[in-house]
């Protein structure tokens, strides 16, 4: 019940709408992409050169070549740099479940407190017992049964003295 309260009162702390580990890597990103050159087709493509390496932004598609757009929800800096090319803001990018309303609405139902077990009252229906364990399906083990009088000596190590 406390992490509970403790994760509501946590997204006071957040400076944007967006979580603070998202927005950590989008400024991570925007530092990067000073280095990157940029050719646009004007209308929704991007070509981002990075050194030998050059990848594809699509931003009706919402793809990159380099695949961490799609894996993170976050735009990669490559988005970023296709994003800041054209005058637009890279958190209106960041996938939905990065911020606050959606992580307010995982913490909007709350656990009743109940009383301790000592303090339930007593009932006179029988105790439930766990149910029976079964023998799974599958392969049987390959280890055979060995008989009373067979040795039963020790995978590993000397066997003992006695055999």
């Amino acid at each position: 019940m406390d992490r509970h309260g403790d994760m509501i009162k946590f997204t006071d702390t957040w400076i944007s709408d967006i979580s603070p580990m998202a927005r950590l890597i989008l400024e991570d990103n925007k530092e990067i992409v000073r280095k990157l050159k940029v050719n646009w087709n004007h209308e929704i493509g991007f070509e981002i050169q990075d050194g030998d390496y050059k990848h594809i932004v699509d931003l009706v598609k919402k793809t990159c070549t380099c695949r961490l757009w799609q894996l993170r929800g976050i735009p990669c800096k490559y988005v970023v740099c296709a994003l800041y090319h054209i005058g637009y803001e890279s958190k209106n990018y960041v996938e939905h479940w990065y911020r606050r309303d959606t992580f307010l609405r995982a913490y909007k139902y709350f656990i009743q407190p109940s009383s301790n077990m000592i303090m339930w009252p007593e009932s006179n229906n029988p105790p439930i017992k766990p149910p029976e364990v079964k023998p799974m399906p599958g392969k049987p083990s390959r280890n055979r049964k060995k008989a009373k009088d067979e040795s039963r000596k020790k995978k590993w190590g000397k066997a003992s003295k006695m055999e």
